[in-house]
């Protein structure tokens, strides 16, 4: 049989000294953690004095970029509309975005030609697009995606 236990008076009164010293331990001991802790320290370096005369001298270099060509920069534009399509896997957009894809491309061809430039890098780019066209077809979009990625990289160093 349990038997309870009775708390007197002076008992009482003791547990709340000792609790009321355990919290006062507690709160020196984090006070004293927070002081504990070192102030970071600050280094100073000096170094010897630079001579301006023996400073080397700046190389400005202009990158030899292709020249801009608008007509190519909107076959690229319309190349990166079929990859977003292909990403959402929305085939009938997809398509119809390759269509006018392979209209900017042919229209950029024929530009070139008629400046008398080779157009070699955009005729391999409509054929590009028909393979990419017959990847949509027969649903096989990541393939899709990596030819388009590969064409757009082309159509880059053209100068899109």
């Amino acid at each position: 049989m349990r038997q309870p236990i009775k708390i007197t008076a002076l008992g009482g009164r003791l547990a709340l000294i000792l609790y009321a010293l355990a919290a006062a331990a507690c709160v020196l001991l984090v006070y004293a953690a927070t002081f504990r802790r070192s102030a970071p320290v600050v280094e100073t370096v000096t170094t010897s004095a630079h001579d301006p005369a023996s400073a080397p001298t700046p190389v400005y270099h202009t990158p030899q970029l292709p020249e801009r060509d608008e007509e190519v920069e909107k076959a690229g534009d319309r190349i990166a509309e079929v990859e977003v399509y292909l990403k959402k896997r929305q085939s009938a957009a997809a398509l119809l975005a390759l269509t006018s894809a392979r209209r900017a491309t042919a229209h950029a061809l024929e530009s070139r030609r008629r400046k008398g430039s080779r157009g070699d890098e955009l005729a391999s780019a409509l054929k590009g697009l028909d393979s990419v066209e017959r990847a949509i077809q027969r649903g096989q979009y990541d393939d899709a995606d990596r030819q388009l990625v590969a064409l757009n990289k082309s159509l880059d160093r053209l100068g899109y």
